[in-house]
């Protein structure tokens, strides 16, 4: 998930955990932007308890000696694997909160390499990751790495404002561009409004329509179009022929007397049946008249 200066996606963010932890599943959260307190503020009981914090913004260097946080140097796939397996309870969401202040401190392909190994690795060692979630500053990136970590992922999200217009609830309305990569190989796109309400409860608006502003959910499916309008044929039966149509019969209907013979009881006889059509011409008395010879 991208943000910008002009748009924050924390509180995007933490709806996603408090969504995974209603789920039932153990949130782990690398957090390294802000302090433990203040991301977990406004989050439930029940959503802490799903919360496995590891902190990573009080001793990011390890010049405390302390121990029992996330330093830099940890930031590898065995490293996180052992650490998260440790206490892990069933399926787990990993979240990075965020990926810009790794980037910045580590070299870029160490991190991509890191996020590619992190789920097989997690596999092999009996964890279940079901999804990676990270949050990325766009405005400290350079275009060329956004495009490279954005093909590691199946879903991508970019938030921005929305125009005052567009009325949010209980929550600012925003506007969020989502990439969506889907394992067949369908890629997705599409723009929407949304809303994050009071306990972190996502709210979509609506898709974006071409004057900006979110359709509404009981709007009017547009009819479909007409194949047979404006043709310089009819491809339609007036009454008429309609009547003419049906009183024609279909050639693989059987007459009265072929119906008859075909419910009796077999004989060793064997019978043809001709039935002529309405254009064969029959003369009895010559029936080679229609022969060219």
């Amino acid at each position: 998930m991208t943000d910008s200066i002009s748009c924050e996606g924390r509180t995007l963010l933490k709806s996603f955990v408090a969504a995974s932890a209603q789920r039932g599943e153990s949130v782990h959260v690398l957090s390294f932007d802000i302090p433990e307190e203040e991301f977990k503020a406004g989050f439930s009981a029940a959503v802490t308890s799903q919360l496995l914090y590891h902190d990573g913004f009080r001793d990011p260097l390890g010049w405390t000696g302390q121990g029992g946080g996330l330093a830099l140097g940890d930031f590898a796939s065995s490293e996180l694997v052992a650490r998260l397996a440790a206490a892990t309870r069933g399926p787990s969401t990993v979240v990075l909160d965020s990926l810009s202040w790794l980037l910045l401190r580590l070299p870029f392909p160490l991190v991509c390499q890191v996020l590619a190994q992190l789920p097989r690795r997690a596999k092999v060692a009996g964890l279940k990751i079901t999804r990676i979630v990270a949050l990325l500053h766009g405005d400290l990136h350079q275009l060329g790495q956004l495009e490279a970590l954005h093909t590691l992922a199946r879903v991508v999200v970019k938030v921005a404002p929305a125009p005052e217009a567009v009325p949010g609830g209980d929550g600012a309305a925003r506007v969020a561009a989502t990439l969506h990569k889907k394992r067949g190989g369908k890629v997705m796109q599409k723009r929407e409004y949304f809303a994050v309400l009071p306990n972190w409860v996502l709210k979509c608006l609506g898709e974006l329509l071409e004057d900006g502003l979110p359709g509404e959910e009981d709007a009017q499916v547009p009819a479909t179009a007409d194949p047979a309008a404006n043709l310089t044929f009819n491809l339609r039966l007036s009454e008429a022929e309609r009547r003419a149509k049906e009183a024609v019969p279909l050639p693989y209907q059987f007459s009265e007397e072929k119906k008859s013979s075909l419910l009796q009881t077999s004989t060793s006889l064997g019978k043809i049946y001709y039935e002529p059509d309405a254009a064969d011409d029959i003369d009895e008395e010559d029936p080679d008249d229609d022969l060219d010879v």
